[in-house]
């Protein structure tokens, strides 16, 4: 499944979304490349989201390896996960046949479907809504965060990495150009 058919399928459960991360820094023209999306979800949608995930043939990652990563086998399985870690963000790959084993090899997995989807973050979700801009394509609409916002949580961030401090940069740079 393309980003695209990802974020129009969330739009049409009504499931509500913020466009975070590499894939929205990329929406204001930042140089930033990335594999991945990033999305900021509410809390109380996360099981929704769990079991649209598997509907739709991704599968929730519960372990990272040297060679390999573990994935919950049912949504049910992921659910108890989340339950039990008290993570505030999933991790999903999409894979084209049904899992039967935990383990994944790496060499296996297709980095450019993981989806990642944030639900505790520095930002109340409403607050990132409502500064987020709507973006509309011809077949569907989605929301990406301002780029104060994402100032904001890249700032927060304790384990800054290198993408993080040029992102930094740029959405500075950014934001004194659309203040000026």
């Amino acid at each position: 499944m393309t980003n695209k058919e990802l974020l129009k399928l969330l739009d049409d459960r009504g499931i509500q979304f913020v466009l975070i991360g590499g894939t929205a820094m990329q929406i204001y023209n930042s140089p930033r490349v990335t594999h991945d999306i990033d999305i900021a979800i509410r809390t109380l949608d996360v099981d929704a989201i769990i079991r649209l995930m598997y509907e739709n043939n991704y599968y929730l990652i519960t372990e990272v390896g040297n060679s390999s990563c573990s994935c919950a086998l049912s949504a049910d399985e992921a659910d108890a996960w989340v339950e039990e870690t008290r993570a505030g963000a999933v991790s999903f790959i999409e894979l084209e046949t049904k899992l039967l084993s935990k383990k994944i090899p790496h060499e296996k997995i297709d980095i450019s479907t993981q989806v990642d989807f944030v639900f505790e973050l520095g930002i109340p979700f409403t607050r990132l809504m409502g500064n987020a801009r709507l973006i509309e394509l011809k077949d569907t609409s989605f929301y990406v965060a301002s780029p104060e916002d994402l100032l904001l949580l890249k700032e927060q961030r304790r384990d800054k990495t290198e993408a993080d401090l040029l992102d930094i940069q740029f959405l500075k740079r950014l934001i004194k150009r659309k203040n000026s």
